[in-house]
């Protein structure tokens, strides 16, 4: 049998990282759980606080 590529890997370009407003560095995609907020928010990967729900 011929063996076949991934077609995602054919088909996306390079995504571009989401950066914090306030400091240029990355953020990324959090789930909190428990006490406080709930849900998925874009959290900075540096520490200036940046925290926004994301739907």
């Amino acid at each position: 049998m011929a063996t076949k590529k991934a077609k995602t890997a054919i088909k996306g370009g390079v995504a571009e990282k989401p950066t914090c407003p306030d400091c240029g560095a990355e953020i990324r995609v959090v789930r909190y759980t428990g006490f406080g907020p709930k849900g998925l928010f874009w959290v900075c990967d540096k520490t200036c606080g940046y925290m926004l729900r994301t739907r």
